[in-house]
């Protein structure tokens, strides 16, 4: 399927500061006006000089031109945050709003196929929307202080400035989670080999159940 409206719905945030704007992650308009979601660890709880970078292709299908470096930024305030399940709303003065639905991860399926909207690498400074098919390898509890929250997991190795990316179901026109990042084993003596942690090279990466952000919505 092709998602020709998804640049409108999908975008990356940054951060002004002294030298520019830093990208920071990837954020998505949800079915509420002038909101997004993005994963709270893109954000932190700091909602100084946030902004979201408005994409530049009026369709995924477009040719996007990586030597344009000139961007179009709105101001972004932290609305609500959810650090235990890394869940953000940003609010932002724009009546856009999404036309895909919130849904769950209880709507999918192991070994169901999906796809995964963001901006790899954007903290190198590519601004490059991609479109990432995968599957879902697994549902998964995962315990964040006490609390047990549904992820899935998917067959795909995700990069820097993709957190906060949608997961989105094809025939449904929905979104069942958000992409928070790469399984990395919580080991001692870990390196870092440019600014990479090689125990993140893999194919085991988590999404948060979209659920979570509909309950902040509440």
């Amino acid at each position: 399927m092709y998602f020709t409206d998804i640049s409108y719905v999908v975008h990356p945030v940054g951060r002004v500061t002294p030298n520019g704007v830093t990208l920071l992650g990837t954020a998505f308009f949800i079915n509420r006006r002038g909101l997004l979601a993005t994963a709270a660890h893109v954000t932190g709880n700091n909602d100084s000089g946030l902004v979201i970078v408005m994409n530049k292709a009026s369709s995924i299908q477009d040719y996007q031109d990586t030597s344009d470096n000139a961007i179009q930024c709105i101001p972004a305030k932290i609305k609500e945050i959810n650090p235990i399940a890394d869940v953000c709303i940003l609010e932002v003065p724009t009546i856009v709003q999404s036309n895909f639905i919130l849904d769950s991860t209880d709507s999918v399926q192991v070994g169901e196929s999906i796809a995964v909207f963001g901006y790899p690498h954007s903290d190198h400074g590519r601004m490059v929307l991609t479109q990432q098919d995968t599957s879902i390898g697994a549902k998964i509890l995962i315990e964040s202080s006490g609390i047990k929250l549904k992820n899935i997991v998917l067959n795909i190795q995700s990069r820097p400035g993709q957190s906060g990316s949608p997961i989105v179901i094809p025939e449904k026109r929905a979104i069942a989670g958000l992409l928070i990042g790469s399984y990395a084993p919580q080991v001692n003596g870990s390196i870092s080999i440019g600014g990479i942690d090689p125990q993140t090279l893999h194919q085991t990466t988590h999404a948060i159940s979209a659920e979570y952000i509909k309950e902040m919505l509440e």
